[in-house]
């Protein structure tokens, strides 16, 4: 035990050296530097900074650009002090990171799943050559911590990568995963895309000191999607030791059909089995899904149908879905969802919703919910009223607190507050309702600040922020916003605000992949996807199109 207790003590010391004496001051003499290089060509900052009963956090956050590099630094505290920081810069073909980054973990093969990644605290190098394109990572995996105001991490491991991607043929590709740590990783692959819309592959190695081996197919037409994939992979396989996120891997055979015969129909089947690790040490559960779902539009009637059966240690679940949906003269939103499910165990639950949204103008909307559950129903109010300077977002709700002593019932107001009083200036506000009946809120504010010649010096080689944006918003399947959902726009990371808005700005007009990273939601409970697009297109301001992305709030779940 105390070998034991010894050992734990070296790891921290040396996580808490690696950090302080390391790693931290490189960031920082890094962002000197460049902070310090040309100011006259101009850099922007933006700062913000908040509190929140909900998180436990208090902070703030300088996220800066520039011409050839940006980055941010967050400290605050949340369970402890937090400190973090990033830099991004292209120094001789060379793309450089140092400091907290989000890095991809994504194979050919990862047809299902391609958001794959982990937290890295180190320092990082990408380079493409002709045909080949290479990533290497020495440093740290990281445990992050984030709030809407302010990002932290904390050292955990120390770990080595290189990732290679090299176009063989024009219709062939390999790729290779390689990674040194307290448990190793070596996966290597080829794709093959003999014409558009068709594509396999297949890779294999070890993942964790554990075999794998995984192939795939993916076939898309216009009147049909086939995705199949078949997994072999030991039970402790991991891509990486972390403790966080701890995604799942798809396992067995997997495979998804998706029917569109004519425009307003829509049928899908699919079968996929999943390898679902429980903690860092312990070794992972398996389950199965079985899906079969409808959608048909017809008459301004939107009609949807699912059914899910579910193995997972022993129980089997059945669960059904149908809704319901029209839209009147545009001004009236009508939906009704009934939900079933039943265990094995013999336990059914049931509930169903209305959602009613009335759009008064484009700037004033108005909402109400009926939802009845167990027997109880709860009647819900909100609305939202949006302007140039101001956007406000309240709901209206009686709820059934059972952890509460006394009266159980509690009415509550939910409130999302944006300001834009003047400038640059920004300032939000918004609550939540725990379990416990308490109601918690989160206030931050932040502004953009300009130096150089964004700061009115007359210089011809001026910067401004990337013309290019991309811009989205994240609500659930009644259209209601969800906020700190976490994103990932080709490598950017970004969270949804208040409104469930999110943007990232970029150089160029191209198409970028969307991921979306459920184990980074800001928000308390799990969330599953309901529909995202696959890739996003950065366009000018004035002619960027809103995507959406909608989610569904499993009930009962934790994260």
């Amino acid at each position: 035990m105390a070998k034991l207790k010894a050992a734990e003590t070296a790891r921290s010391d040396w996580r808490h050296l690696f950090c302080c004496r390391t790693l931290l001051p490189l960031v920082f003499s890094a962002l000197v530097l460049l902070l310090n290089a040309e100011p006259a060509r101009g850099q922007v900052f933006q700062l913000e900074g908040g509190t929140s009963t909900m998180y436990q956090a208090h902070g703030g956050s300088v996220a800066f650009r520039a011409a050839n590099y940006d980055g941010w630094v967050g400290l605050g505290s949340l369970d402890g002090f937090r400190l973090g920081a990033f830099v991004r810069t292209k120094v001789h073909g060379l793309n450089l990171g140092f400091g907290d980054d989000t890095i991809p973990f994504r194979m050919a093969t990862d047809v299902f799943d391609s958001s794959h990644y982990f937290l890295g605290r180190g320092i990082g190098v990408g380079e493409v050559r002709g045909p080949t394109r290479l990533f290497g990572f020495v440093g740290a995996t990281s445990l992050g911590v984030g709030t809407p105001f302010f990002r932290g991490a904390q050292t955990d491991k120390g770990v080595g990568l290189f990732f290679m991607d090299r176009q063989l043929t024009p219709t062939l590709s390999a790729f290779s995963r390689t990674v040194i740590s307290d448990r190793q990783t070596a996966i290597n692959g080829l794709e093959w895309q003999p014409r558009s819309g068709l594509r396999t592959a297949i890779a294999g190695g070890l993942g964790a000191n554990r075999g794998y081996f995984a192939s795939s197919l993916t076939a898309e037409r216009e009147w049909f999607t086939l995705k199949a994939a078949y997994v072999r992979a030991d039970h402790e396989f991991r891509r990486l030791t972390v403790q966080q996120p701890l995604s799942s891997e798809m396992d067995r055979e997997n495979i998804l059909v998706i029917l569109r015969p004519k425009p307003y129909l829509t049928l899908s089947a699919g079968r996929q089995n999943f390898l679902q690790p429980l903690t860092q040490e312990r070794t992972g559960i398996r389950g199965t899904v079985n899906q079969y779902l409808a959608s048909v539009t017809a008459a301004r009637f939107t009609f949807g149908g699912a059914i899910f059966d579910s193995h997972v240690v022993g129980t089997r679940s059945t669960g059904t879905s149908l809704s319901v949906g029209r839209s009147f003269y545009d001004r009236l939103q009508v939906n009704g969802n009934y939900l079933w499910n039943h265990t094995s165990q013999g336990q059914s639950l049931s509930s169903w919703l209305g959602t009613f949204r009335e759009t008064i103008s484009p700037r004033l909307t108005l909402l109400q919910l009926v939802n009845n559950s167990q027997g109880r129903t709860n009647i819900s109010f909100g609305g939202e009223v949006v302007s140039n300077r101001i956007a406000i977002s309240v709901e209206y709700q009686t709820l059934y607190l059972p952890f509460q002593t006394g009266n159980q019932f509690k009415q509550a107001i939910v409130l999302n507050l944006r300001l834009h009083p003047f400038g640059n200036v920004h300032m939000n506000v918004g609550s939540f309702v725990a379990p416990d009946g308490t109601v918690k809120y989160t206030a931050y504010a932040g502004t953009f600040l300009y130096h150089g010649a964004l700061a009115g010096t007359p210089q011809s080689s001026a910067i401004a922020l990337d013309r290019y944006i991309v811009r989205g918003r994240v609500v659930d399947e009644e259209g209601k916003a969800i906020r700190g959902a976490a994103l990932r726009v080709d490598g950017d990371f970004v969270f949804s605000d208040s409104a469930g808005e999110f943007f990232v700005r970029k150089r160029k007009p191209a198409t970028f992949r969307l991921e979306i990273l459920p184990d980074q939601f800001l928000v308390p409970g799990k969330y599953e996807l309901v529909s995202a697009p696959s890739s996003v297109r950065a366009a000018p301001d004035d002619l960027a199109k809103e995507v959406t992305v909608v989610l569904r709030h499993v009930r009962g779940a934790t994260r």
